[in-house]
């Protein structure tokens, strides 16, 4: 009863055949790998071109701006979290304060803490019927701290309208705009080079100062390590790649 009102992994009967925890991170890290030697590592090309707009630091959220964003959010838990979702979503009236003053103190300052850029992995199969025993039909599930994806909602809010008002989404594309298609990369979120992904950032969209900082610390200093059953891998740093959107 205790371990499921605090939010404890939950036992999950597995194939007696499935890889260790440990087999699983060394797959998911070496095909990033094997997928950046493949694409080659010539130099950077890209059509955009540089803006004169920019981007320094974020508005502050009051308190009722975040409430709206918990509140919005899926109640999902992760294991790295302090307490249960649904918990937090109960007392929120007494923590939103606490909450809102944590948010406002991670825009303001351009980081987000390394607490937050940590994630546990959970192998998924990719098609019912295959073989549990071979690791390259598993697809890895990164599960992030709830304040974590909190916190990005937040950002992403701010960055977006950003674009949009100055017309910095470029015509060509469209993953991540409503009512389009995209063509789906294998690994593509993760084998994105940080420092190109950054250099974009700040010629391309005029994203500065702490707006910069915190992206740059959002996407760098993470660490992952896989979870099957009750058994975990080692922990290992995220060289590439960027996580999944919160939305």
């Amino acid at each position: 009863m205790l371990a499921t009102i605090l939010g404890a992994p939950k036992s999950i009967q597995l194939p007696t055949n499935i890889p260790s925890a440990q087999d699983f991170l060394d797959f998911f890290n070496k095909k990033v790998e094997a997928v950046r030697k493949e694409i080659g590592q010539g130099p950077a090309t890209t059509l955009l071109h540089p803006t004169t707009t920019t981007l320094n630091c974020f508005q502050p959220y009051t308190e009722v701006g975040i409430a709206k964003v918990i509140t919005a959010a899926p109640s999902k838990s992760c294991e790295l979290d302090p307490m249960p979702t649904d918990i937090l979503k109960q007392f929120l009236p007494v923590l939103l304060p606490y909450i809102t003053k944590m948010c406002n103190a991670s825009l303001r300052e351009g980081i987000l803490p390394t607490s937050q850029r940590s994630a546990i992995v959970t192998p998924r199969m990719k098609k019912a019927g295959s073989d549990s025993a071979d690791v390259r039909n598993y697809r890895p599930i990164s599960n992030l701290t709830f304040m974590s994806k909190v916190v990005e909602r937040l950002v992403c809010r701010q960055l977006v309208a950003y674009r949009e008002q100055n017309g910095l989404l470029p015509d060509l594309q469209s993953a991540y705009r409503r009512c389009l298609s995209l063509l789906d990369l294998s690994a593509a979120f993760d084998t994105v080079d940080h420092d190109i992904l950054i250099d974009r950032l700040y010629h391309a969209f005029g994203y500065r100062d702490q707006v910069l900082s915190w992206i740059t610390s959002f996407i760098t200093g993470r660490t992952q390590r896989v979870r099957v059953g009750g058994q975990y891998s080692t922990n290992s740093a995220v060289h590439y790649g960027v996580p999944l959107g919160a939305y």
